[in-house]
Formats: structure tokens, sequence, C-alpha cells
């Protein structure tokens, strides 16, 4: 006999706790599928463990406020990390308990085991020790994430190996670490190495790193990285890395040797699929293993819907919008079916990197007239106070001073993008960046100082003639 509800969700990461959370909201019966710990990448090997790791760091480092202050209170390094190691493990553990009790409160029926679909309307979950349970679904939602890319040529059962995930169990402190992969989370173990006082070598193949990011804004994260000692290799990547003595023999695709303590592989994820049985109700993937889905998160079996890493999706922010959409999709919902087509994006090195909207190069790709406006987060009051060093980069469009994208760089990077973005929403122009008040001391008194900046950017003709949409406009 299978056990009956209205939604069944495989998969309790950021996009599975969304939609059975939206489901529960609504008055549906749901049940959560996971064969492995609840909350997914964010709350075991990314997300809050990498941030937590993070602030461990710049707390017991005291780092980069040194010269701020004259003086070091960085904690020694064989108690540093230790009690680095044991914060992560406290707050992962804390955010899985949390992720419990909400689906608990909401009244989601959690089932451990992996899954697979029999048919539309059911999955047949098979626990560690073998028990059967069929569960069956009015409608089903996949959102069974993604893992560490891990290429079979690289050796991870060397322990001074690791992938993403591996990572976070390091044992001892490396004297030195190769990091291969330029993106989020290659710079944001660079930055907490490199705080630990462990020198970093850092390889992409891409021009440069963060390359979701601004130019302007990778090249100053490239400029900080390199002042502290990094060093950044950048159209290169990896061709071969074995033992060698107590060192790793790393040859990189440009024929240079590295001889690394150790070595991170941060250079993607993949998505598998290949146990869900989705060939079973004929469930359309691409040429990348990852779930295809139309508008509002349906795939090719009209009852199944997918959310998050497995459809492609890299951001837990945007893997909570699609479970969301999938539910209200699911059930033909015209209520909160769209996804946010104007995402925020972060990486939480250190210093923070992060955008909202059109960057330069997007506007030049479009063929779209622009303006920029710029304000050194160490000349507000707020960053005189803190020592800070930071950018604020506006972009508005030139013919009527729209603002366009808001990219950061700075130790509250990720937070000031969150006002750029309602801006940008609410179609918001040169002229609301500059009446907005902004309370002082604070980094968002940024944005007045970057308008400013635009202004005298922009020709006085223009401005003059210019005709700044109403809100009836915008509406």
């Amino acid at each position: 006999m299978a056990r009956n509800y209205d939604l069944v969700v495989v998969g309790a990461g950021p996009a599975g706790e969304s939609a059975a959370q939206m489901a529960a909201n609504l008055g549906y019966s749901v049940a959560v599928v996971e064969r492995d710990t609840v909350g997914g990448t964010v709350v075991t090997s990314g997300g809050a463990p990498t941030k937590t790791f993070r602030e461990a760091a710049l707390y017991l480092k005291g780092f980069e406020k040194e010269s701020t202050y004259g003086l070091s209170l960085a904690a020694p390094p064989e108690l540093m990390y230790a009690a680095l190691t044991t914060r992560v493990h406290v707050v992962s553990a804390a955010m899985q308990q949390a992720t419990l009790d909400r689906l608990q409160t909401f009244g989601v029926q959690l089932v451990s085991g992996s899954a697979r679909l029999e048919d539309g309307h059911t999955v047949l979950v098979r626990s560690a020790t073998g028990e059967e349970t069929r569960l069956r679904g009015e409608r089903i939602v996949l959102a069974t994430g993604s893992r560490s890319l891990r290429p079979a040529s690289v050796p991870f059962e060397d322990p001074s190996v690791f992938d993403s995930e591996q990572i976070m169990e390091i044992s001892r402190r490396p004297r030195d670490i190769l990091i291969v992969g330029g993106g989020p989370v290659g710079v944001e173990y660079a930055t907490i190495f490199t705080a630990l006082g462990v020198p970093v070598t850092i390889v992409d193949t891409g021009p440069r790193l963060v390359s979701m990011m601004d130019e302007e804004i990778s090249a100053r994260l490239e400029q900080v990285f390199r002042r502290r000692g990094t060093e950044v290799i950048t159209g290169t990547g990896m061709a071969s890395v074995q033992r060698d003595g107590d060192r790793l023999r790393t040859m990189l695709t440009d024929d240079r040797e590295l001889r690394p303590d150790a070595l991170l592989f941060a250079a993607g994820r993949r998505v598998d699929v290949s146990a869900l049985g989705l060939d079973t109700v004929g469930i359309e993937i691409d040429g990348r293993g990852r779930v295809v889905i139309g508008e509002r998160g349906e795939t090719s079996c009209p009852s199944v819907f997918a959310a998050g890493d497995v459809t492609g999706a890299a951001l837990a922010s945007i893997a909570t919008d699609q479970g969301r959409q999938a539910v209200c999709g699911a059930f033909d919902l015209n209520f909160s079916v769209h996804v946010d087509q104007l995402p925020v994006s972060a990486v939480y090195g250190m210093p923070e990197v992060a955008r909202a909207g059109m960057s330069e190069q997007d506007c030049k790709s479009a063929g779209i007239a622009y303006e920029i406006g710029r304000c050194e987060l160490g000349s507000t009051p707020r960053g005189l106070i803190a020592g800070e060093d930071g950018l604020l980069k506006l972009v508005f469009r030139r013919d009527d001073g729209v603002l366009l994208g808001v990219h950061v760089i700075g130790q509250i990077a990720s937070e000031l993008t969150g006002t750029g973005q309602a801006m940008i929403h609410g179609t918001a122009t040169i002229e609301d960046v500059l009446r907005m008040s902004y309370n002082t001391p604070t980094y968002t008194y940024g944005y007045k100082l970057a308008g400013l900046d635009a202004v005298r950017r922009f020709d006085p003709e223009v401005l003059r003639g210019m005709r700044l949409p109403s809100r009836a406009d915008r509406v």
C-alpha cells in the first residue's frame, strides 16, 4: 500500500524545502524524501558552512584590521584551526536541525532513503537498510541538487586532494594549497586559507576570477589577492596531479609545474539523475544531464515538476524561488508563479563581491548607451570609521537615467546589492538615487555619492532634457 499525499518532494535542499513549505502553507499534504542530509549543500559543505569558516577566520585572525589599528590580536594558528572547524560543525548541525524543525512545524512528513519514480505519481523510496516505501502524490517535485565535479583524472583518494565537499573535513593546516577554479567556491576558500596564513595559488582556465561579475570588480578582487601574496594564474587549467614524495606534482595545461602541499579542486558541480528513473515517465534531460523545465517548472511528464540545481540553477536563492514556482505551477495557481528575473549574485570572499542587474559588458553586448557612477567605500563616513576599502559602482542608461546595474566589492557587498536590486525592480532613476535619504554613517550612503559621480559624467544638455519616467509609467 502506498502512502498518499498531495505533493511528494524528492530532495530537502533549498528548492525542496521551499516547495514543501509553500505547499504545506497552502493546505496541501506533503512528504519529502531525502537520501542524505536535510538542507542540502547549503548546510553541509557550501553555503552556511563556508560562510561560517569565513566569519570565524575573520574573528580569530583579525584579518586585515592590523593596518587599521596597528595591532594584531590573532589567536595562535594551532588553536585557531581547531576552533574554526568546531564552529563550522556547530553551525552546520544547528542549521540542519532548524530545517527539520521547520518541516515538522509545517506538518511535512520526512522520509529517509533513495528515491526512484515508478510512474508519474509514485515514488519508490529505499532506506539505507533496504526497506521499501511507496509514496503516491498528485504531483511530484524533483529537487535533488548537485554534487562537486570529480573528474576521474584527479586522485581524490590522496589525503591531500579535496573537492569542495571534502575540504570542510580537512584535519590539518596545510603548508600551502593550490586551488583549481576561480569561481565562487575557489575564491571563498582562497581568502579563507589566506586569512589562516596559508600561502595560496589559484588557477582558472578563464581570463579572470569570478567571471560572472563585472570586469572592473573582478580586476579589483584580483588586485586584493595579489596584494595579500596570493598567486593568481588565469588562462590555463590543471592537466594532471600525482603524489611525489611529501608533496603533489601538478602540471598545468601551459606546461608549468607546481608542487603544492594540498590541492582543492573547485572547478564546477555536476547533476546526476541516473538513479531517479526519469526514463520511466519520459522526462527530458539536456546534454548536461539537467532536467528540462518550462515556464512554470513543469517537466515533459505532466504530473512531475523540478526545481533547483537539477535544472541548472546555480544559486540557492534561485533554487528557493523555483521551488515555490514549481508548487504554484503544479497546482495550477496564478499566485506567485514567477521567478525573479533580476537575481542578486554574491561571492563571499574577503572582501565580498556582488552584483544585481546589468554590467558594463552586458550593456555593450546589448548596444545600450550607459553612464557609470562610482563611490570608493573607503571615502564614506562608515568606511573611514571601519577602515574599509571597496567600491560601489552603478550603471545607468544614458538616455533616461534609469538604473540598470549595481556592482560592489567590499565587506558587506552582498547586503549593499539588495538595495540596488529593489531600486532596479522599481525602475529607479538617477533622480531617485539622489533624492533618497540614507542613514549615515552607513555604506548605503555610497549610493548617493555614486549617483553624484554619475551626474558629472552625463552630458548637461542630456540631463536638462531628460524625461524621467513618472510613477504612472513605472506601474
